[in-house]
């Protein structure tokens, strides 16, 4: 027998056509799920895709693996959802938690912008990039490139600034470095 948590309800599980018709799961606000195939009821095996709690399925058609994330389970059992929202965001950013009160539809442009005020996201330490060249630097070769007395060839200022010829013409052309107004 499964004991339940406080106030925990439980809804059986409606899958999409995709879904093999003899999957019978009930899920609860909590986030956990009852495998009713059988005779015995049991709770189902925790398992993860990235870090979501994820139910393995069976295809209606081919009988191919599939799943279908917990979270947004719950949501589509438990939460109202508005025109326009598709995606499902854990409020107090932990990817296990599952409860409906942690849970909210959200549209794509809500998601990202709760994505970029994680915590986890906003510490992480950032990858420094060395380039070879600095601001300065791309204002002395753009200085040089567009001398009109200029003597030197391409071949020699790309050699000079430890770069490769197709980069300064990218650097004239403005692909690289087109921020570089001023020089």
């Amino acid at each position: 027998m499964i004991r339940n948590y406080w106030n925990e309800e439980w809804k059986d599980v409606q899958f999409d056509e995709k879904i093999s018709k003899d999957a019978k799961f009930k899920i609860s606000n909590y986030g956990r799920v009852i495998n009713c195939k059988g005779e015995k009821e049991f709770l189902v095996t925790e398992s993860f895709i990235n870090g979501y709690q994820n139910l393995p399925l069976k295809q209606e058609k081919n009988g191919k693996s599939t799943s279908r994330y917990v979270h947004k389970l719950v949501a589509e059992h438990f939460l109202e959802k508005k025109e326009g929202d598709q995606y499902v965001i854990h409020l107090n950013y932990d990817k296990k938690d599952n409860r409906v009160e942690n849970l909210k539809w959200a549209t794509k442009e809500e998601k990202e912008k709760h994505q970029f005020t994680n915590p986890e996201y906003l510490n992480k330490p950032r990858k420094r990039t060395y380039a070879k060249l600095t601001e300065a630097k791309v204002k002395l070769i753009k200085r040089k490139i567009n001398d009109p007395n200029r003597r030197t060839r391409m071949k020699m200022i790309a050699k000079q600034f430890g770069i490769s010829e197709m980069q300064l013409y990218r650097i004239k052309s403005g692909e690289n470095w087109g921020s570089v107004t001023e020089y």
